[in-house]
């Protein structure tokens, strides 16, 4: 299997974010706009489309374990 291109790592990221804050928006009873706002405004999110950190092929739950240790 070959290396992945920067498009497929995104694709991969944007996948697992959208989940991440769908469970962001449900533990929070918030809208899931509010918690892509948050997400979006994170330290998490930056790592999470620098594909050099690894973060992009990571599940969304430990996305929302690493918004939730760093970001709240």
């Amino acid at each position: 299997m070959g290396t992945l291109t920067d498009k497929q790592k995104e694709a991969c990221a944007v996948i697992n974010m959208r989940d991440a804050v769908a469970l962001l928006a449900e533990r929070e009873h918030i809208p899931y706009e509010e918690a892509m706002l948050r997400f979006g405004a994170s330290t998490i999110y930056d790592a999470l489309l620098d594909f050099d950190t690894g973060v992009w092929k990571e599940s969304p739950v430990y996305l929302l374990d690493l918004y939730r240790t760093y970001c709240t």
